[in-house]
């Protein structure tokens, strides 16, 4: 690591924070600074069997997970993270998908831009997933990627060299402790690195676009839409269910020599993608409800367990407000309203709260749409605040006490609106003085002669 930070790519303020030396190379004692040795845990994935293969104790599918978290190449993973996503949101623009909220804002808008009904009943929604993605790719490629994106990317020439390299260093030495012993991969990528979607986002756009698209012919003018959220993709087509066929089983031709296959495919009128059910009204206009596994035990924070009062409310008025954004039509996002009350109250929750609540949330919940997550002009700023950030110690209660018996002489000199705030941290996050300093640490390093990524053999 130090070969490569002493060629200042970066600035010396980042190297002490990724190596965690001080002005005298000597090593920090923070608890923060201290690696711990990586290992692994089984995943057990329950939401792929249905309710007869639980009830038969069927053992579920299991994914091995790589935890690197506050391992020897942390701080480094840490450092790397907000320049790679930056990176690989530009690099998947056209594709990419954060969350559903995101998808459902997709949705809106092809709707409103969107001519579908003139396809009739031949268009069709679809899904696609990747089978076993992070352990699939190979590290090769995924760099080979990565130089595609970082063309792309916005950084500076020698921002693009940190990347890459430290990424290339990153997963070729990723590894797991066990008995003993130091263990790493063969294939694949730690399923449990924080640079890991980045990563795995970016090879499967070069993939699709760069080495998929070019060869698979006509088939992929059938697709009007296409979206991806890590693994799993959502589009729209308009040829046949058997010309899908084919596109599927070319598209794994095309992508098996790169090590992806894509499987669990689905070709209808209406599929579940994430959390929602997809489907096309008579006028080919795109809808949406709610979706639920028939395994989901829809358990929710019951009211006998040791919480404030307003935690039980922000339950409610949270899990409302989720069901109504994922409900375009009045019916059926009122039947899952009753539904979740039904939960709810199993859980001990009182059902005259969930009806005092229930249109405080459809009100919140038209705001959010019209306004996104800003405040309603008018309403109140919270900006205002007299924030103590503390580390916590014994003493702390008698400082707000003097602090408190301090309050109306801080109003008079601030204003009556001044919110008095304690925010009080136990232990420091490496990843959250990594970030935070980040803006502090962008001073621009001396240019290099070389601006390429190196190609030498590691």
């Amino acid at each position: 690591t130090l070969d490569l930070l002493e060629r200042n790519v970066i600035s010396e303020k980042d190297k002490k924070l990724i190596t965690g030396l001080n002005e005298n190379n000597n090593l920090v004692q923070s608890p923060e600074f201290r690696p711990t040795i990586p290992y692994t845990y089984p995943l057990f994935k329950v939401h792929k069997l249905n309710e007869e293969q639980l009830k038969n104790k069927k053992i579920p599918p299991t994914r091995l997970v790589h935890a690197t978290r506050e391992g020897p190449l942390y701080r480094l993973e840490k450092w790397v993270k907000p320049y790679l996503t930056d990176v690989s949101r530009r690099f998947c623009e056209d594709e990419f998908l954060l969350d559903t909220p995101n998808l459902l804002e997709n949705i809106k808008e092809l709707n409103q831009t969107r001519d579908l009904d003139q396809y009739g009943d031949k268009l069709l929604l679809f899904t696609l997933d990747v089978i076993a993605l992070y352990p699939s790719i190979k590290i090769e490629f995924a760099l080979e990627a990565l130089k595609e994106a970082l063309k792309k990317g916005g950084l500076d020439a020698n921002l693009n060299i940190a990347v890459y390299e430290l990424t290339d260093l990153i997963l070729c030495n990723a590894f797991i402790g066990f008995r003993g012993g130091a263990y790493s991969g063969k294939i694949g990528i730690p399923t449990g690195n924080c640079i890991s979607r980045q990563v795995a986002d970016n090879t499967l756009h070069h993939l699709m676009f760069e080495k998929v698209k070019p060869n698979i012919g006509s088939l992929w003018d059938l697709i009007l839409f296409w979206k991806r959220f890590i693994d799993d993709v959502f589009g729209i087509w308009r040829g046949t269910p058997r010309q899908f066929d084919l596109f599927v089983q070319k598209l794994n031709k095309l992508a098996k020599p790169f090590g992806i296959q894509f499987g669990d495919q689905q070709i209808s009128r209406s599929v579940n993608y994430l959390d929602v059910t997809l489907y096309l009204d008579d006028q080919n206009h795109i809808q949406y409800k709610l979706f639920t596994k028939e395994t989901d035990a829809r358990l929710y924070l019951k009211t006998n367990s040791f919480h404030l009062s307003h935690v039980f409310k922000s339950v409610v008025y949270s899990q409302m407000i989720r069901v109504i954004q994922r409900n375009s039509k009045d019916e059926t996002c009122v039947q899952d309203l009753e539904k979740l009350k039904e939960d709810l109250a199993r859980s001990g929750h009182n059902m005259e709260t969930m009806e005092e609540l229930e249109p405080k949330a459809a009100q919140r919940a038209i705001e959010m749409e019209l306004f996104g997550n800003q405040k309603k002009e008018g309403e109140a700023s919270t900006s205002n605040k007299l924030i103590f950030s503390v580390k916590y110690f014994k003493e702390l209660e008698q400082l707000r006490k003097f602090v408190s018996s301090l309050e109306p002489d801080i109003k008079l000199l601030c204003g009556d609106d001044l919110q008095i705030t304690f925010a009080i941290r136990r232990q420091q996050s490496i990843g959250n003085v990594i970030v935070r300093n980040r803006t502090l640490s962008e001073s621009k390093p001396e240019t290099l002669s070389e601006t390429g990524v190196r190609s030498q053999k590691r």
